[in-house]
């Protein structure tokens, strides 16, 4: 939707977006995310790990920040 208001590249920013999402679901998205916004900054926050356990698994760029 974004894409269709402005040109401009617009961060994504997900908060617990994915806190039911089973390991199988969350590895789909982490991958589609991936493959579908290459150019686009996505900030996910979350209280687990999982995503990062998938990101290194799948070889997927990215960069922690803790708090």
């Amino acid at each position: 939707m974004v894409e269709q208001i402005t040109e401009e590249t617009m961060p994504i920013v997900l908060d617990e977006a994915f806190a039911y999402y089973d390991e199988e679901r969350l590895k789909n998205i982490l991958l589609y995310l991936d493959k579908e916004f290459p150019n686009r900054q996505i900030i996910i926050l979350t209280c687990t790990n999982r995503e990062k356990e998938i990101l290194t698994k799948e070889n997927i760029k990215y960069q922690i920040i803790k708090l």
